[in-house]
C-alpha cells in the first residue's frame, strides 16, 4: 500500500496537524497555530504514528521535533492531499467563475528577470483568479524547495536533476560567447571558442552552472583562463561590457546594454556544444493539481513564443 493510500484513512484535520507540527517543529507552535491544546496536538501525532506503524518525528528536549526520513515523505504526501482538498473546495465554490486558487513555483535565479517576470505577468492576465507564489534560488535551492513541499513546480535548467523529479522540456538554449562591443571579434557573426581561449574568462559561478560552462571548454580540449567569477548574471555581463574578459551564457536578455551602461555582443559559436534546456520540474510521486497543470501548459506555450521571438544574437541561426 502506498503512502498516499495509507493517508486516505486520516481526516483532513489530522493531516493538518501533521503538516503544521512539521512546519513549526514544536508542539506548542503548532498548537497555537491550530488553536488547540498542546496535549491534543501531541496525542494526535502519537495516534497517527501508531496507526501508520512509523516514527514520524524525533523529539529532542529543548530543541523541538525533527522529521525522520519516513516522516519527511509522509509530511510531503500529506501536504499534497491537503492542497488537493483546498483546490477541490475552491473549484466547487467557484464553478462558473473561472479557475481560482494558489500555486507555489520555484525559479532558477538567472531565469527570474529574463523570463519569469514576463511569464507571470502574462499568466496573471490569462488567469486572474490564480495566485502564483514565487521562490527564487540557485539549482540546489530550487530542488530543495520541491523536496520540502514549499513549491509544487519549478522553472529551471536541466542541470543534474535526480530521477526522483520529472523535468518537462520548455525551451532549448545553446551556449554563446559574450564580448564587449569594442572587442576585436565584435563584428563577427560566428566564431570558434578557440579564438577566445587566450583571453581572460568570466565564469558564471553558481552550483552546477559553473560545471556546465567549464565542461564546454573541456569537451573541446581547451582550458579557460578564468579571471573573474560571479554568481550574478548581470555582474558577468557588466564585467564583459567593461572589457575585462569574455563569458559564455545561454540566456539572452532583450537589450545589449548592461546595468552600468556598457554594451555587450552575443556571438554564435561554430562548435557543436551541449545546450541547456529550460525545464518545468516537479516531484514524480506527487500528483499535479489542476492549477499546477494549468500553469505548466501556459508556461510551455509562453516559452515557445518567447524562444521564437529571440533575435538579439548577431546570427539568427543561433536561435534554432
Amino acid at each position: 500500500m502506498s503512502h498516499s493510500e495509507n493517508l486516505n484513512y486520516f481526516s483532513l484535520r489530522e493531516l493538518k496537524v501533521l503538516v503544521t507540527v512539521a512546519e513549526f517543529g514544536t508542539i506548542s507552535g503548532a498548537a497555537t497555530k491550530l488553536g488547540r491544546s498542546q496535549a491534543a496536538v501531541s496525542t494526535a501525532i502519537s495516534q497517527i504514528e501508531a496507526r501508520l506503524g512509523l516514527q514520524l518525528f524525533v523529539r529532542k528536549p529543548a530543541k523541538g521535533l525533527f522529521t525522520t526520513s519516513s516522516g519527511a515523505v509522509i509530511v510531503l504526501e500529506a501536504r499534497g492531499l491537503l492542497a488537493h482538498a483546498d483546490e477541490f473546495a475552491m473549484i466547487a465554490g467557484a464553478l462558473g467563475s473561472g479557475l481560482e486558487g494558489e500555486v507555489s513555483v520555484g525559479c532558477f535565479t538567472n531565469l527570474a528577470p529574463v523570463i519569469f517576470a514576463s511569464l507571470l505577468a502574462a499568466f496573471s492576465r490569462e488567469y486572474p483568479g490564480i495566485i502564483v507564489r514565487m521562490h527564487i534560488g540557485d539549482q540546489e535551492q530550487v530542488l530543495q524547495g520541491l523536496r520540502s513541499g514549499m513549491t509544487e513546480l519549478a522553472l529551471t535548467f536541466d542541470l543534474d536533476i535526480p530521477d526522483s523529479f520529472e523535468a518537462i522540456p520548455m525551451a532549448t538554449l545553446p551556449p554563446y560567447a559574450v564580448v564587449s562591443v569594442n572587442h576585436r571579434l565584435a563584428d563577427r557573426e560566428v566564431i570558434s571558442l578557440s579564438e577566445l581561449i587566450d583571453e581572460p574568462f568570466i565564469l558564471m559561478d553558481l552550483p552546477h552552472t559553473r560545471e556546465y560552462f567549464l565542461s564546454i571548454f573541456y569537451s573541446q580540449h581547451l582550458e579557460p583562463r578564468t579571471r573573474f567569477r560571479s554568481t550574478s548574471f548581470e555582474a558577468v555581463r557588466a564585467l564583459v561590457g567593461n572589457g575585462l574578459g569574455y563569458a559564455l551564457l545561454n540566456l539572452e536578455p532583450r537589450f545589449s546594454r548592461t546595468y552600468d551602461g556598457s554594451e555587450v555582443v552575443g556571438l554564435q559559436l561554430r562548435e557543436t556544444l551541449r545546450p541547456l534546456k529550460i525545464v518545468l520540474v516537479s516531484l514524480r510521486r506527487v500528483a499535479r493539481r489542476r492549477i499546477a497543470r494549468t500553469f505548466q501548459d501556459f508556461a510551455r506555450s509562453f516559452l515557445k513564443t518567447w524562444r521564437e521571438g529571440q533575435t538579439g544574437l548577431k546570427s539568427s541561426n543561433k536561435l534554432i
